[in-house]
């Protein structure tokens, strides 16, 4: 039997790509627990033979890295010219890549460029049968779905977070350079406004991260009061947080909005919406404080406390003022 060709998608920046790509390489391990398959990494963007070297190295796959030099204008629709070649002279049958923000640029646009299924938002895969059904929130994030594609090629967005990759120790990368022609295309991106506060919170060890369950805007100040208890701290919020302007959107964690990797994510008063536990899938611990104890969030937290946060982060914030964080750099004990 032939082996299924996937091509696994990486956007890299400047040598570097997104921390939870490798989620991808994950994906694609599962496929291959039930047939045979073929994997190439195509990484496209500025400096890509460094980072398609270290997925080369770290997942074993070989990869080709698509040089697209820093100034230039990239969009959504500057990657689907410069990858359609490629993906054509390759035929995969599944195309994977991270399903956020940016990406969306991307996505559909590659897939009708492909005459291909598309399904994103991807969390989990299970086999009925010999055939994968990839599984995605749906309503909201109150039902799962599972989505069969009989066609092929498919185009796969992976929600990060929901694939954990095992690494298989350093390997000897399989690498190939090419710096394809550039298109002219009829968009361009005109500026990119980096903000300092977001990268403070991309960049914080610890993120304490408000609901709509915190009650009002008011006990905004209540969480920036313990989040000034912790060195090298952030106050985020969910979308619903954000969009009712109790914090500025540069704040917002989730799938539209800041990926976040702490050692410590404090969810106070947050439900757990598929989104946005996306965005903080890479925290290293969490605590989640609620007073629903069938809140989803719980699902996902290592610690959590069942309580109105008026009477507990009241409490917490005066014993940690007490006896102090004891924590290191990372804001752990």
């Amino acid at each position: 039997m032939s082996a299924r060709k996937v091509a696994i998608i990486a956007e890299a920046e400047q040598g570097k790509t997104n921390s939870a790509t490798l989620d991808l390489a994950a994906l694609t391990a599962r496929l291959a627990e039930n047939e045979c398959v073929e994997v190439r990494w195509l990484v496209v963007g500025s400096n890509a033979a460094d980072a398609g070297t270290e997925l080369s190295r770290g997942t074993g796959y070989p990869a080709v890295a698509l040089e697209i030099p820093r100034e230039a204008s990239i969009t959504g629709e500057l990657l689907v010219e410069v990858l359609h070649p490629f993906l054509m002279d390759m035929r995969p049958d599944v195309i994977a890549l991270l399903h956020t923000s940016r990406s969306q640029d991307l996505v559909a646009a590659l897939a009708l460029a492909l005459d291909a299924a598309c399904i994103t938002g991807v969390q989990s895969l299970v086999m009925q049968g010999d055939a994968p059904v990839f599984r995605r929130a749906v309503l909201g994030g109150k039902w799962m779905a599972g989505i069969q594609a009989d066609d092929r090629p498919l185009v796969l967005a992976v929600l990060p977070g929901y694939f954990k990759f095992e690494k298989v120790g350093r390997t000897s990368a399989v690498m190939e350079t090419q710096r394809p022609s550039l298109p002219v295309t009829r968009t361009r991106l005109i500026e990119v406004k980096e903000s300092v506060t977001e990268a403070a919170l991309t960049q914080a060890a610890t993120v304490v991260a408000a609901g709509r369950g915190i009650g009002s805007e008011n006990n905004i100040d209540l969480l920036s009061r313990l989040a000034a208890l912790f060195p090298k701290s952030a106050v985020a919020g969910s979308r619903i947080v954000c969009d009712g302007e109790w914090l500025p959107y540069h704040r917002q964690v989730g799938v539209t909005g800041a990926m976040v990797a702490p050692e410590l994510y404090l969810a106070c008063g947050i439900s757990g919406a598929i989104q946005h536990l996306a965005g903080m899938s890479g925290s290293r611990f969490v605590v989640a404080i609620n007073s629903d104890p069938h809140a989803a969030i719980f699902n996902a937290a290592d610690v959590g406390v069942v309580e109105d946060l008026n009477t507990f982060l009241p409490l917490l914030i005066e014993a940690i003022e007490k006896t102090g964080t004891d924590t290191d750099e990372h804001g752990l004990r």
